[in-house]
């Protein structure tokens, strides 16, 4: 799943940089018939890619959602329970040993 998760990003990174040279292209294009000036140009670029940036955001906070939820369905522990779980079978593990302990002190008294 991380595997998918690491593909989306990639994508969505790599239509921002996409974006990022069609938008200088095209500013490129403008400056070049007069249209605007480098300046100008210069801004339009900007806000182009301050436009992708945002939309990559907003597409990794909605595959982060939907990942988090799919693993949700399938029943993925999340870190916390995993932790807490670590800990319960670290506490049984102890009182086990103890048990053992105990039992073995109980055999050498009976011999």
């Amino acid at each position: 799943m991380s595997n998918l998760l690491e593909r989306s990003i990639l994508m969505t990174i790599g239509a921002a940089s996409l974006s990022r040279d069609v938008a200088e292209a095209l500013a490129g294009e403008l400056v070049g018939r007069g249209r605007e000036t480098t300046d100008e140009g210069r801004e339009s670029v900007n806000e182009l890619v301050q436009k992708a940036r945002d939309e990559t955001r907003t597409a990794k906070s909605r595959i982060d959602a939907s990942l988090q939820r799919t693993f949700r369905d399938i029943g993925v522990a999340t870190e916390d329970q995993l932790e807490e779980m670590q800990l319960k079978i670290a506490q049984l593990e102890h009182r086990l040993s103890l048990l053992e302990a105990d039992t073995t002190a109980r055999k050498a008294e009976q011999k």
